[in-house]
């Protein structure tokens, strides 16, 4: 990629990106707030994961973040400017990318690109050159001539993020941008976001199913559940509180997996067993390694090698979730 020289860009950014005090959202005849008494900061240039279970309140955050959606009480800061107050403030240094985007299905991509320019007030002489070199890195070069209804899936999920990004913004919303998307595609999508923050100091709130790339890209992890902050802390930090380290135990041959699985089962652990390895569930190296060993020993079964195994930020967020059930 270039370095974008001469691309339309938001306006400044002073202070924080985003600032939410007391945040709180009802909708009528509901039983309660899809947000409630939310508050954060976003710095510019982080990557922020929105992590939380379906209806937890991540697309009602987002809609008040664009100003789509007023709140009931508290406020936020866009670019210090309230969304809804200050529109034009708040929104011009916003890209968003989300689940879903109204295309023109009968017109090749190219043309739903110059239409999403004109609708945002932009030349398409300006905004073109740009727009094309993010399709060609994304892979898109040779489908922009196709007829959207014959794009795949993906080639139509990658068009939404060219679109997002007919400027550079200074504030990149990514709405599972991995929807659709390949293996491939998805790590193309993560390397050129953080192209994009990197050389650019875009900040971006990214929200995805695909806890893993939320674990390998942002810097800060935003969990909610039920309209209510969890946590706000690094993936690491939330690994360390809500994850267990697991002992991975190896093997040379079947039946010693099952003298090991034996006595853990014996012990009260949680196995998972495979020919030439055991997975002992919660135990900690220090608190069993020595009676295995001693146990294998007596048995005469030879272990060829033992590991701890960290949670993933996934299974941390799976046991953090299940706890406010």
């Amino acid at each position: 990629m270039t370095t974008a020289e001469g691309v339309v860009r938001g306006g400044a950014v002073p202070g924080d990106v985003v600032t939410a005090v007391g945040l709180t959202k009802r909708y009528r005849n509901s039983d309660r707030p899809a947000v409630d008494d939310v508050s954060f900061e976003i710095a510019r240039g982080e990557t922020i994961g929105l992590l939380g279970p379906n209806g937890a309140g991540k697309t009602t955050l987002i809609k008040m973040i664009c100003g789509v959606t007023v709140p009931t009480s508290g406020h936020i800061r866009v670019f210090d400017a309230d969304p809804v107050r200050r529109p034009v403030a708040a929104k011009s240094g916003i890209g968003a990318m989300h689940q879903t985007g109204p295309f023109d299905m009968m017109l090749p991509g190219l043309d739903n690109l110059r239409i999403a320019a004109r609708f945002r007030g932009l030349r398409w002489r300006d905004a073109e050159p740009w727009a094309l070199e993010v399709a060609d890195f994304l892979g898109l070069t040779g489908a922009l001539h196709r007829l959207c209804f014959q794009m795949s899936g993906g080639q139509r999920q990658r068009l939404q993020l060219v679109r997002a990004l007919l400027t550079i913004p200074r504030l990149l919303i990514l709405d599972e941008p991995s929807a659709g998307l390949d293996v491939a595609g998805r790590r193309q999508v993560e390397r050129f976001v953080t192209w994009l923050r990197e050389e650019h100091g875009v900040t971006v709130l990214w929200t995805s199913h695909h806890i893993d790339e939320l674990e390998r890209n942002s810097q800060r992890v935003l969990v909610i559940d039920r309209g209510r902050v969890l946590r706000f802390a690094k993936p690491r930090e939330i690994v360390e509180e809500f994850g267990t380290t697991h002992l991975l135990v190896t093997v040379e041959d079947p039946e010693a997996s099952r003298v090991v699985a034996a006595w853990a089962d014996a012990a009260g652990l949680t196995t998972t067993v495979s020919d030439f390895e055991v997975r002992l569930e919660g135990a900690r190296a220090r608190d069993v390694l020595t009676e295995l060993s001693r146990h294998c020993r007596d048995h005469g079964v030879a272990i060829s090698g033992v590991s701890t195994v960290a949670d993933s930020l996934e299974q941390a967020f799976l046991r953090m979730t299940e706890n406010e059930r």
